[in-house]
């Protein structure tokens, strides 16, 4: 008897970030900034592979508690709504402390 078996390729798992997504930053707000572009996204975490939980619309404003700089340099805000990626900020009151 010969058994015969069909193997289909395995989709290979995606790699997991390595920066903390989830991770809210609620302590002292430090600055305040407006947004650069419309429809900024707003993470959950500190890199673009966090998940996406809103959008700035450009020119709204931001409270800013701190600053993080990610695994491959890329700044990125912690604010009142979620985590949003430094280009979109224009910061123009106080100045954003490390987180």
């Amino acid at each position: 008897m010969v058994l015969m078996l069909s193997v289909s390729p395995v989709q290979a798992a995606q790699p997991a970030p390595t920066e903390p997504c989830g991770w809210a930053v609620r302590d002292v707000l430090t600055a305040s900034g407006l947004i650069t572009k419309d429809k900024a996204a707003v993470h959950n975490g500190p890199a673009a592979a966090c998940r996406v939980t809103g959008h700035r619309a450009y020119d709204s404003r931001v409270e800013v508690y701190c600053k993080y700089t990610n695994d491959v340099g890329n700044l990125w805000y912690s604010t009142t709504f979620g985590w949003i990626h430094s280009p979109y900020v224009a910061i123009d009151r106080g100045s954003a402390a490390r987180c």
